[in-house]
Order: structure tokens, then sequence, then C-alpha cells
């Protein structure tokens, strides 16, 4: 049986699990050392060092609502939410983070913008929000580093969906994972987007693996063939919060 933590406490050495199944369909091939780490948000002071990761890159395109997120959310206190961290392992700077809610206790954000499609109606559901990451093409690293660590999460977890919004200039960003666009083209202004349009996103995770293999996807190799030790993912607490799967 696991040992469920309290979500503020601190994770001793050693004691990151393993996700229980790989949600891939080929065999690792190789092993590679990232010059970060990925894990979760873990106490009060992760969690001021990722707002702040989290406003400075919102603030790049919207600076008005970047300044709004310069404090934590109701959200990022939820029972049912985790968030993820990247840290720089030379001097632990953050370097990326995004948030992980689901629809345990109640309906996802998006669910209270738009009413969604019946196929996704009592289905297991996660939402990712709040992507946030330096920019360059270190940036670009670490996102597909939360690409990877947030997929691995939800199918561990047993969701179904996973949802995300997007603006215009990140749309293509889930289109090119393969995410269906629930709407067609259609955008709805979304109110913790400061009512901005933004087109909405779901992956179906059990078919996740086989949409990127099949289109030889460029993340493909770094998702699925490799191993990367650095994303430390502690699934006691992974299922202490959104339950088995």
């Amino acid at each position: 049986m696991l040992a469920y933590r309290h979500p503020w406490r601190k994770v001793k050495p050693g004691s990151v699990l393993a996700p229980p199944l790989r949600p891939y369909s080929v065999d690792i091939e190789a092993r590679e050392a990232l010059p970060f780490r990925v894990r979760l948000v873990d106490g009060p002071q992760d969690l001021l060092r990722a707002v702040e990761i989290r406003a400075s890159a919102f603030a790049r395109h919207v600076p008005s609502l970047g300044a709004s997120l310069s404090e934590p959310e109701a959200d990022d206190r939820r029972p049912d939410v985790l968030l993820l961290i990247v840290e720089r392992k030379a001097d632990r700077r953050v370097l990326g983070t995004m948030r992980i809610q689901s629809n345990k206790f109640r309906p996802l954000r998006v669910e209270g913008e738009v009413r969604l499609p019946t196929a996704y109606q009592d289905a297991r559901l996660f939402e990712f929000m709040r992507l946030g990451v330096e920019n360059g093409i270190a940036g670009q690293m670490v996102t597909a580093a939360l690409y990877k660590a947030s997929f691995e999460i939800s199918f561990a977890a047993g969701v179904d969906f996973v949802f995300a919004v997007g603006r215009r200039s990140t749309s293509e960003m889930y289109r090119s994972m393969h995410f269906d666009d629930v709407f067609s083209g259609a955008t709805v202004p979304i109110s913790y987007a400061e009512g901005r349009p933004h087109s909405i996103f779901a992956l179906p995770v059990s078919d996740a693996d086989r949409r990127w293999r099949s289109s030889n996807h460029g993340l493909y190799n770094f998702m699925a063939r490799t191993e990367h030790p650095d994303i430390q993912i502690d699934y006691d607490r992974v299922f202490a919060t959104f339950g088995p799967p």
C-alpha cells in the first residue's frame, strides 16, 4: 500500500517513484540527462517561485495579465491540483511551471466558460493551465519536459482527456501535439485570461501515443524512446491528489 504524504510535506531523498506503467508503445532506447530537474511544487516557497516565472512569462505577451498573476491564485492551493516546477541544476533558477487541475471535486475551469460536447461528459478530465517558461531555445526544452511530465502524470492517473485553452499565438502548439480542436476553430472568451478569445483543445490520453508515433512527431523520441531521470515525479502525491486510475 502506498504511504501518502500531505501535499506540502517535504519529499525525502530516494522517495520519488516511477510511474506504474509507461504510456508508450515503444521501448526506451536512450538515457539522457537534462540541465534542469522537473518535479512537483512542494511548499509555499516553491509556489511563490513558480508564480514568479508564470507572471514573467505571461507578461511578455499580455502585460496586464502578467501583472494580475504576480500572486498565487486560489486554484494553486486546491486539493485536486498539482503544480510542476522546473529548476536549473546549476543554481536552482526556476525555468518553467505548469498547473494540472482535475475535475475530481468540481468542474474544470474551462467548463465554467462553455458547455463541453457530450463526448467529454462524465469523463475523467485534466486541464493544463498557466504554462510559463523562460524565453528562447532553453524554454523550448523546458516546455517539452513539462509536456512529458504532465502527460505521464495524466496516464498514470487514468485520465480520459486533457484540456488546454490557447490564444491565437499558442493554438498552433496544441495542434502540433495532435490535440483536437473541440469547437472546430470557434473561439470562446476566457474569463481567467481577461476575456480574450481562446480555442479549446482536448487530447484523448489513451490515443496520444498512437497519434504521435504514426505522425513521426518531432518530440516522440524525447517523449517515448528516451529516459529522463531528471523528470522526478512523486507518484505517491499524484495518487493522493487525483486518486488511483
